[in-house]
């Protein structure tokens, strides 16, 4: 029998995109999953797979140390990332940067406990370092702008520091994923908005695409190889916006859009509209965080990361064609 066949792996956020592909790489290598999320049942990207599902919520009392007792390895696909301006306040009755810095709290003082090792899965924003004046000023506004960008900075500051005393944590930090599993919001995922030609244009931006199949490969090397303590830019293919549609309408076999908007245009369009409806309390379609995200590709510096712990970005093609099957299937286009 496996030596890994012995190895219970807790999977918070098991629904999510990553997460779901996560489970499905663990699986792959003969871990024992608990899947954990926040639906009564398990929804549609882990109903006929081989785990035990537990439902729940992170912010409950207590209920992290429930999940995470009895497992040899914990995987954080569910940590905080407020895309909208006006972030709902979080169960605590606090704000977003609060929320953030309790959970990971109470998420590391429980790994801790259980000696239990760690994957977090962040975001790129953090690797990102800009190179003139220009960007410098766009990032410290983009920081100062919206939650997002603190958050992901604080949660992985307190990743680092509980690494730095011994704890053995994966961190990955991926670009914009796309690939099969996906349970967002529909209003939320590119693809079936496009194949029903309800985006009317493309925005003048570059983009890194990468599966989330080979973002979870790309953690089950590492933890094979203990890659513990050091952010993994987690990147792929190099795009454009322009491009990119274009390519999900050919291969979904639909007319792209015909209009492309300068992308500082469609930020500052955006987050207007954000504040000028968060004022009456509603929330936008379209939140700016993504785009604010998206702008920092224009200066993210592509490494070695993903080559260096052998996983090679399979062809964006493939991602989209698996992509469009999975959205189809679950009725989104």
């Amino acid at each position: 029998m496996s030596r890994r066949s012995t190895i219970k792996a807790v999977v918070i956020g098991a629904s999510g995109h990553l997460g779901n592909a996560i489970v499905r790489e663990l699986l792959d290598r003969n871990y024992r999953i608990t899947a954990c999320g926040r639906r009564s049942a398990p929804p549609a990207n882990l109903s006929n797979l081989p785990v035990r599902y537990l439902s729940g919520d992170s912010g409950t009392p207590g209920q992290l140390d429930k999940w995470i007792a009895g497992h040899d390895l914990v995987v954080d696909a569910a940590a905080p990332y407020p895309l909208n301006v006006f972030s709902a306040v979080s169960e605590s009755g606090k704000d977003p940067i609060a929320h953030a810095e309790r959970r990971t709290r109470l998420l590391l003082d429980a790994v801790w406990r259980y000696k239990a090792r760690l994957v977090y899965v962040g975001s790129f924003v953090t690797l990102v370092k800009p190179h003139t004046s220009a960007q410098r000023i766009q990032h410290e506004m983009a920081r100062l702008a919206h939650p997002y960008f603190e958050v992901k900075e604080l949660i992985e500051s307190q990743m680092l520091e509980a690494s730095r005393r011994g704890l053995p944590v994966v961190i990955a930090d991926p670009t914009y994923c796309l690939g099969p599993w996906d349970l967002h919001d529909r209003n939320l995922c590119t693809i079936p908005l496009l194949l029903r030609g309800e985006i009317p244009s493309s925005i003048t931006q570059t983009l890194n695409v990468i599966d989330v199949r080979d973002v979870a490969a790309a953690i089950g090397a590492a933890l094979d190889a203990e890659y513990y303590g050091k952010p993994i830019l987690m990147s792929g293919h190099n795009i454009s916006t322009d491009g990119l549609y274009s390519m999900i309408c050919e291969l979904g076999s639909v007319p792209r859009p015909r209009i492309s908007t300068a992308a500082p245009l469609a930020v500052a369009g955006a987050y207007a509209m954000e504040l000028m409806l968060g004022a009456i309390g509603e929330t936008t379609l379209l939140p700016a965080g993504g785009m604010m995200m998206a702008a920092m590709f224009d200066y993210m510096t592509v490494g070695r990361d993903l080559p260096d712990l052998g996983v090679t970005p399979r062809p964006l093609s493939e991602t989209i064609v698996d992509a469009i099957k999975w959205y189809r299937q679950i009725g989104y286009c």
